[in-house]
């Protein structure tokens, strides 16, 4: 029987720089003075290395053991950890800003996710989290129509969700563990299912998220540890 650990490690994560969803927490994390950055789920070390250019310090963790190679080799400081049975293996209050992006749907305890994050989060510092939106315009629509939501999996199969997420049921969660939202975006609104147009095909439906970030396909919040 396969675990979400195996699941994780046998699935290759890379970042895609065109969609939408990176071109606005881009957006976010320039609005912030750059210090001590976290990357979770680093992958090769793109995400890092792109804002090690914008003059932050950067760092990584990954469940890809070959992928932190590379990101080693290319000057990250990365590390291995797997997130569903270990700490993030860092002191505390180390960081300024960590970035998960795509990771919290594929854990099991996300009570204890969060709680790392906020081990890890200086005071005052900023987490910048983004996971698929289960109220999505799309999934609503599949509901209604008796279809299995998008990005939500009932075994690890696909996409290996473990975990769904309303904008609402996000910002509670963080709030419980000690992080207040101070921006919440969504990428862009699955107006056409997404099997057909996606935000890279057409980089315009951006604007459909910002008109209506709770119909999104992702959920982005910048949520501050105060």
């Amino acid at each position: 029987m396969q675990t979400v650990t195996q699941y994780n490690e046998a699935t290759k994560f890379t970042y895609e720089l065109h969609e939408s969803r990176l071109k606005k927490c881009a957006r976010l994390i320039q609005s912030l003075p750059p210090g001590h950055l976290l990357d979770i789920g680093c992958s090769n070390g793109d995400w890092c290395q792109y804002w090690q250019a914008g003059g932050w310090q950067t760092s990584g963790i990954d469940i890809d053991r070959s992928h932190i190679a590379i990101a080693k080799e290319r000057g990250i400081e990365a590390r291995y950890c797997d997130l569903n049975t270990e700490a993030i293996p860092f002191e505390s209050e180390t960081f300024d800003l960590i970035f998960a992006g795509e990771v919290i749907e594929h854990l099991v305890d996300t009570d204890g996710f969060l709680r790392e994050l906020n081990r890890c989060c200086k005071r005052g510092g900023h987490v910048l989290l983004t996971t698929p939106n289960l109220a999505s315009f799309e999934n609503r629509i599949r509901l209604l129509l008796g279809i299995y939501p998008k990005w939500l999996n009932y075994n690890l199969a696909g996409s290996g969700h473990v975990r769904g997420y309303t904008p609402r049921a996000l910002k509670g969660q963080l709030a419980i563990h000690g992080f207040r939202v101070v921006r919440q975006l969504g990428n862009w609104v699955p107006v056409v299912p997404q099997y057909f147009l996606d935000d890279v095909k057409m980089p315009s439906l951006a604007f459909t998220g910002d008109l209506f970030p709770g119909l999104s396909m992702d959920i982005i919040v910048l949520a501050r540890r105060d």
